[in-house]
């Protein structure tokens, strides 16, 4: 359940067996932690949707168990369900199985403008050598290797962890935590390499996972959309970053960021202005164009990926 999706629950998770849920996708977004914002995105829904189950089959085949059980509808799939135990009231233990890895694992190929590792070292919250890196990065640098971070995911705001702290938190083993780093890489390969089939950079993304009550690690919510990762193409986003950089420019970012610096939470004492009309469409058809691109399938007549960022140029252009 998020600002973005519904869940309905068709059979609880219990300490020995998964339950049964529904993801409704709904056409909302959320950028920076606030929640649901007050415009929707024509058909964004439904094509993280199809795009993520496309993914979750795809992963299947190369031995990457997910909760994904089927697509419902364009906008619902059907999904195993684990228990919610929340580490910071003690209802997580070690040897407890059944339940949501309480962590996000986030990999990066490239470090575009925008990526929150700058703002990060700039505020000394990490160093170069806690990111792998042997040198100061620059905006748009592309990685040898991915790195990967972590942080939580059930608490009021996420906070970075080291993999030392994330393995206490989740009450996972050494060995199950290196199984969930291999497996986050193995996800991000493939999630590079289709990108790359369509001309696109798979800048970085992030995924979470459950542990069964066989005490597997299995790939949960969603991966692989335009909302959990970055995509560019020819070096302009296209992802939910386009919201995140409109929104900058407005006085409503200045206003949340001075907020959560003095503690006082995530924009409650102020609202963000509505989205210009010209940029819901074309959002939309970013969202639609890169799904159907992505899954072969048609369900819109929209315009291709070129021409989509054609136009958001020009959008650019124009609003300077």
């Amino acid at each position: 359940m998020g600002s973005v999706k519904d869940l309905t629950v068709e059979k609880a998770a219990s300490e020995s067996e998964t339950g049964v849920g529904v993801f409704k996708f709904t056409d909302d977004y959320s950028v920076f932690d606030y929640g649901k914002m007050p415009d929707t995105i024509p058909h964004k829904g439904e094509a993280l949707c199809r795009m993520a189950a496309y993914n979750f089959e795809e992963l299947a085949k190369l031995g990457i168990k997910s909760h994904f059980r089927k697509l419902v509808s364009g906008n619902e799939m059907e999904v195993d369900l684990v228990r919610v135990l929340f580490p910071q009231k003690g209802e997580l233990k070690e040897g407890m199985s059944n339940y949501l890895v309480p962590l996000e694992v986030i990999f990066r190929n490239s470090l575009p403008d925008g990526s929150s590792v700058f703002k990060r070292l700039d505020k000394g919250q990490t160093t170069i050598e806690q990111l792998g890196l042997d040198k100061m990065p620059v905006p748009g640098e592309k990685l040898e290797k991915p790195i990967m971070d972590v942080s939580t995911k059930l608490e009021p705001t996420d906070r970075y962890l080291t993999w030392e702290e994330a393995k206490e938190i989740s009450a996972l083993s050494q060995e199950k935590i290196d199984e969930l780093k291999e497996k986050a890489l193995a996800i991000n390969d493939f999630l590079t390499k289709k990108a790359e089939s369509l001309g696109l950079e798979h800048a970085d993304g992030k995924v979470e996972f459950g542990y069964n009550p066989a005490k597997e690690l299995v790939l949960v919510d969603v991966c692989g959309t335009l909302d959990e990762n970055r995509f560019l193409f020819n070096g302009m986003h296209l992802s939910k970053q386009v919201l995140r950089d409109y929104y900058k420019t407005t006085p409503w970012y200045e206003v949340i960021e001075k907020e959560k610096g003095e503690g006082k939470g995530h924009g409650e004492f102020t609202s963000p202005s509505p989205l210009p009309a010209e940029l819901i469409e074309l959002v939309g058809n970013m969202y639609k164009s890169i799904c159907e691109a992505w899954t072969g399938e048609k369900h819109w007549n929209v315009p291709g990926l070129e021409e989509v960022v054609q136009e958001y140029k020009t959008f650019l252009e124009k609003t300077e």
